[in-house]
């Protein structure tokens, strides 16, 4: 039996973009839906669920579909460390858990590769898997952005990075030659809605003309799992704070939905730029 893939699937779009790329490359994923996170679609491919907890679990489905490389993709809600929720397998690696629950999502994440490849099981990126979602250089859809986009730029982009030192996020807006926003625990579309409830509350006093979005990796981040990413939503949420634009990381950013972001994009006026490995150096 040949080597196969497995998706292990949380909410939003990039799971399911992972699995139907895989299939239009002629081979079948095994998607193991995370409890109480994945969504229905799952059950178009041979699918599982189990809680993250169920390590063991998790690992004899890796084993029985002999699945030797595994991508997580999508959104999980932080789990709680809950014994009786846990299987033996997790059981087993508590000291390892412990270890990386303590730390930020960069630790969590870095730490749940480690178990798998502990086991033989080879974790890699979703742009291994289809390197077409991520972001080119330079202009992505709309104009080259203005010289005073390109200032806010700088401003969020330097943010990101200190934030990102912190292990707490991955995306910042600046108006006005300012940040006024940092991504929290709330992630980058709960971010934007507060720059949009800022807005409509008066405590933005600049009309927002060129302000924008960024998003980076964290310095030291593992490009396997967690890339910035930018879907339809994002675009959507940018535009209802107001702002001009969004820049990401070239090579290190992913955009979903491709085509549905990027009209999107065009029909709310907002660029999208990919920033080259030298910006900010």
């Amino acid at each position: 039996m040949p080597d196969r893939l497995a998706i292990i699937a949380g909410r939003g779009s990039l799971p399911r973009e992972l699995a139907a790329g895989t299939r239009y490359k002629g081979q079948e994923p095994i998607l193991i839906g995370v409890e109480g996170e994945y969504e229905p679609w799952i059950s178009d491919y041979e699918h599982h669920v189990a809680g993250l907890g169920k390590f063991g679990q998790i690992l004899k489905i890796l084993n029985d579909g002999n699945a030797k490389q595994v991508v997580m993709a999508g959104s999980v809600t932080r789990p709680k460390i809950e014994l009786s929720k846990m299987d033996w397998g997790a059981i087993r690696s508590l000291p390892e858990v412990f270890a990386f629950m303590l730390g930020g999502d960069n630790s969590l994440l870095s730490g749940v590769i480690n178990l798998f490849e502990k086991r033989g099981i080879s974790v890699i990126g979703a742009h291994e898997v289809l390197p077409e979602l991520l972001a080119e250089k330079g202009v992505i859809s709309g104009r080259n952005p203005a010289k005073k986009s390109m200032n806010n730029i700088s401003k969020a982009f330097e943010a990101c990075k200190a934030l990102g030192k912190l292990d707490i996020g991955q995306g910042a807006v600046a108006i006005g030659g300012r940040v006024i926003a940092v991504e929290g625990i709330e992630g980058t579309d709960g971010m934007l809605k507060r720059v949009a409830e800022m807005r409509s509350t008066g405590r933005l006093y600049e009309n927002g003309t060129f302000g924008v979005l960024v998003k980076t990796m964290k310095p030291g981040q593992d490009m396997r799992v967690d890339l910035p990413a930018i879907g339809s939503d994002t675009i959507e949420n940018a535009a209802n704070a107001g702002l001009r634009g969004i820049a990401v990381e070239a090579g290190q950013s992913l955009i979903l939905e491709r085509k549905d972001t990027l009209q999107l994009a065009k029909q709310h006026n907002v660029f999208i730029y990919g920033l080259s490995p030298e910006f900010g150096k």
